[in-house]
């Protein structure tokens, strides 16, 4: 494809190359690959056979009807074709376009052309965010919800009932994590002993919010030194879960979210990637093509615009008659879970 004018002007001026800067873009803060390593895929029917149990779990419902899932290759390729793209476009500001290439210096020209690099850059970062959403939807919920524009429907990951656990009916809690007489500990030994049950292996890692956290320090059971505890960090937590001999994993925190858009297109609605007062117990990716040792792989499938190659596609496109430049992005990604039982949570 010739590089249009604007790309054109980039790279001259500031002597890089466009594609291969957005290529490098990530969230260093966003920890989904670990346990949901990203893998290209090159079949268009990918999304429909995960859909259709071929080659993942997962189980798409009409929302409102749980009872009733959407089946028949025809209805899931319909439904699934149009969740799984993900595109936004926007133009570029006649304004900045005016002083590109009519510009009075030249600093004020290589100043409006990083303007533009980082409108493509927040391109690339939303689907980067978008990815990381679908994955802790996977992870630490088990239910993808989409409600957008005339699509609205729940799909079900797969994770087995006996691995979703809350205070308020699961043995191995004692008490909510803010009651008196909570143990904190003890329900972390009891549900890592119940994931090894299941998985004949302990989990990998413990996740949980920040605040979740607190709640764990502040118990009195956590503090208190009757029992050879007294603990006052996360740290010293995290040591004396190892010291126990039991291969029981550390805990850590993560509090990253996404941003929504409101009704009137301001990024202001914050999605916690993981849900308030709840406890996730996940298995590491190994790598490799060991998918029966994995909780599953991040797909991103073929995109038209970009020659069928999977992955994000960033560009900015050129109309004449009148002249337009416009930011545009599309990829088509969706979290396939082929063993969702190595994956726990708990709300405590």
């Amino acid at each position: 494809m010739q590089k249009n004018q604007l790309i054109k002007e980039i790279e001259d001026r500031l002597g890089i190359d466009y594609k291969g800067f957005l290529e490098e873009i990530d969230d260093a803060n966003f920890i989904g690959q670990r346990f949901l390593p990203v893998e290209n895929v090159y079949d268009y029917d990918w999304v429909a056979d995960i859909f259709d149990n071929t080659h993942a779990v997962a189980k798409m419902k009409a929302r409102g009807d749980a009872e009733a899932p959407i089946i028949g290759g025809p209805a899931v390729k319909k439904v699934s074709g149009s969740i799984v793209p993900f595109g936004q476009k926007f133009q570029v500001n006649k304004s900045v376009l005016n002083k590109i290439f009519n510009p009075r210096n030249d600093n004020e020209l290589k100043s409006n052309l990083r303007r533009i690099l980082d409108e493509s850059a927040r391109n690339v970062r939303a689907a980067i965010a978008r990815r990381e959403w679908l994955t802790w939807r996977f992870l630490a919920d088990g239910v993808i919800k989409i409600s957008e524009g005339d699509i609205e429907l729940e799909v079900d990951m797969g994770i087995p009932e006996a691995n979703k656990l809350a205070h308020a009916t699961a043995s191995e809690i004692a008490q909510a994590w803010d009651h008196e007489s909570a143990e904190p500990i003890e329900d972390l030994i009891r549900l890592c002993e119940r994931y090894f049950t299941i998985n004949d292996q302990m989990p990998d890692t413990i996740l949980m919010r920040r605040s979740t956290l607190l709640k764990l320090l502040n118990a009195t059971d956590t503090k208190h030194d009757d029992d050879g505890k007294g603990l006052k960090s996360l740290a010293e937590v995290n040591a004396y879960l190892g010291r126990l001999g039991m291969n029981y994993p550390s805990i850590s925190t993560y509090d990253e979210f996404v941003r929504f858009e409101d009704s009137m297109g301001r990024p202001t609605t914050i999605y916690h990637l993981i849900p308030q007062d709840r406890v996730v117990f996940l298995k590491n990716a190994g790598g490799g093509s060991a998918l029966d040792l994995d909780i599953g792989r991040f797909l991103m499938g073929p995109v038209a615009e970009n020659g069928f190659q999977p992955g994000v596609f960033v560009d900015i496109m050129e109309e004449t008659d009148p002249a337009k430049y416009w930011h545009y992005m599309s990829c088509e990604m969706w979290p396939a879970g082929y063993n969702p039982e190595y994956i726990m949570y708990a709300d405590v």
